[in-house]
């Protein structure tokens, strides 16, 4: 059951997209690292805010995010209108719809270990369906998604993979990537149904995260203790504020139904951690982690927690981790007259959050 704060002054007074300018944003998983990003730019452009949380959810994490970023973090935090619920009870997100006008949906499982399968479909497939439902049962027309770069084909251009390159299925896809494009498929069919809805795709995410949660934080966290170590692949990072720029300027501006990769850099792992490490005055890593060992290493733990406990390396991790992947973020870049951020300066941001906790 969901429980609602409802005391906002709402009236009928509409923007250009007949979206009321009083009505509440919400905004679905409030208290991860994209969704307390999100609540931030709200609150600073002067939009009432709903965010849905799970019951037990850390809700204090968003007010020490308020604090790193703002003199009046508390006042900030004060201002966000809380709702108890989940993705999959229906009632409770029938319940946050109330009031709303757009929806923000940041909410989703991460993992790649193979066991966690059925809750990766159900909190993002499912949740995904289930919050498209809501939304039209209610009303609600206008959504801005947050998908994932797993969802992005690799075609290994030179330019860097981009949103026209599909999906592929049949590859060697994570459950954690088949979970997002599922998540997608459920977007596009809401757009077929009537939503106004964008979709942006950010790479790994740096910023302020739960310290218990599954975000890049539990990597960074890692390599903040010392490492001689490094893995040989590459990726793409992107800044958590980054992120809640780009996705509140989509819902605008974005054309429904499409993808904007979110790449604030392509980097190699071994100049990531070395980043990290020197960020947070440790040793820089300097031995490669060659793909055989990092085989092994998934074996091994998957025999360490046969019987319990979190893998901290998975097969889908280890062959992401020894592979080169390279991203083209022109598209959202020249849409919103954006320059995002380094990986240095996420990182950086990163570890003035952790010391000031």
């Amino acid at each position: 059951m969901c429980q609602l704060d409802t005391s906002a002054d709402i009236r009928p007074v509409t923007d250009k997209h007949g979206c009321g300018l009083n009505e509440m944003d919400l905004v679905t998983g409030g208290t991860g690292i994209v969704g307390a990003h999100v609540l931030d730019r709200l609150i600073d452009q002067g939009r009432t805010v709903r965010a849905l949380h799970r019951p037990g959810s850390d809700r204090d994490f968003v007010r020490r995010v308020l604090r790193h970023y703002h003199a009046d973090g508390d006042a900030r935090f004060a201002r966000i209108h809380w709702a108890e619920g989940d993705l999959l009870d229906t009632e409770s997100l029938s319940a946050a719809m109330q009031g709303t006008g757009q929806v923000f949906h940041c909410a989703a499982l991460v993992s790649f270990d193979p066991r966690d399968r059925p809750a990766l479909f159900a909190n993002n497939i499912t949740g995904t369906a289930n919050v498209v439902n809501a939304m039209l049962a209610a009303g609600v027309m206008r959504l801005a998604h947050v998908s994932s770069t797993a969802t992005i084909g690799s075609v290994n251009s030179p330019l860097g993979d981009n949103e026209n390159d599909p999906f592929n299925e049949e590859g060697p896809a994570s459950d954690y990537a088949l979970s997002k494009h599922g998540a997608e498929m459920e977007v596009q069919r809401g757009i077929a149904e009537g939503l106004h809805a964008v979709m942006v795709n950010p790479c790994v995410i740096i910023g302020p995260g739960p310290r218990h949660g599954r975000s890049s934080l539990t990597m960074v966290e890692r390599m903040r203790k010392g490492s001689h170590f490094h893995p040989k692949g590459s990726n793409a990072v992107v800044d958590a504020r980054d992120v809640a720029i780009a996705l509140v300027r989509l819902m605008d501006t974005g054309v429904p139904g499409e993808r904007h990769l979110l790449v604030g850099e392509n980097i190699t792992y071994k100049d990531l951690f070395r980043t990290i490490a020197r960020t947070a005055g440790q040793r820089e890593p300097t031995i490669p982690i060659a793909p055989w060992v990092l085989d092994c290493a998934w074996r091994l733990e998957r025999l360490r927690t046969l019987f319990g406990g979190r893998s901290l390396v998975t097969k889908a991790s280890a062959r992401t981790a020894s592979h080169p992947r390279l991203y083209d973020g022109s598209k959202a870049r020249t849409l919103l007259d954006m320059d995002f951020r380094k990986a240095v300066e996420a990182v950086v941001n990163t570890e003035r959050f952790l010391r000031g906790q």
